[in-house]
């Protein structure tokens, strides 16, 4: 099996700098351009498997990175972003004048505190594990694309390899029977 997992391109919440977990944004303009990039990329690799979390900028993504290829798109809550709860669209800056203490807390111990109203880090990563471990026991030979986020994907790497996954990039990830082999690329802006 090989596993490409691939970061969605830029929505306006990447472009502003602000928490985004949860809320389901569109690609923008250079989010398309960038999957389009990936698609060119990966024209060639006949993909058996394509599964993307259920939020709609990973889901475009996907579905520009396949193109033509007649490979329905298996959405996977389990690969969703981490939800920031309150702190939904909100600049870092802004949180640290509105909600002080929580913000106080996430800086001390980001791996222990939680957004107000949102998911903690351990759950998170608790859940992004359990997903991984799910996807990577099942049968099969074939490519497996997986369209997800920058924390889930973070993870996921760092379960595998201790390396977070480039902005909009690609790594392939083939299993041999007794590690894994990292291959990322950047592509041009």
């Amino acid at each position: 099996m090989r596993l490409f997992l691939v970061r969605h391109g830029q929505t306006a919440a990447n472009r502003q700098g602000v928490f985004c977990g949860m809320t389901d944004l569109p690609l923008t303009e250079q989010g398309e351009k960038q999957a389009r990039q990936i698609a060119q990329w990966l024209a060639e690799v006949p993909f058996t498997q394509a599964i993307s979390s259920e939020l709609r900028r990973a889901q475009h993504t996907a579905e520009i990175v396949l193109g033509p290829r007649e490979l329905v798109i298996q959405p996977d809550g389990g690969f969703n972003e981490m939800n920031f709860g309150d702190w939904e669209m909100c600049h870092h800056q802004d949180l640290q004048q509105q909600d002080s203490a929580a913000w106080a807390d996430w800086v001390a111990d980001w791996q222990l505190a939680c957004p107000p109203a949102g998911e903690s880090f351990p759950l998170f990563s608790q859940r992004i594990s359990q997903q991984a471990q799910r996807l990577l026991n099942e049968q099969g030979d074939g490519d497996r694309l997986l369209v997800a986020h920058q924390g889930s994907l973070s993870l996921l790497l760092a379960g595998l390899l201790k390396l977070p996954p480039p902005g909009c990039g690609i790594s392939r990830l083939p299993r041999e029977p007794t590690a894994w082999w990292n291959s990322t690329r950047g592509l041009s802006r």
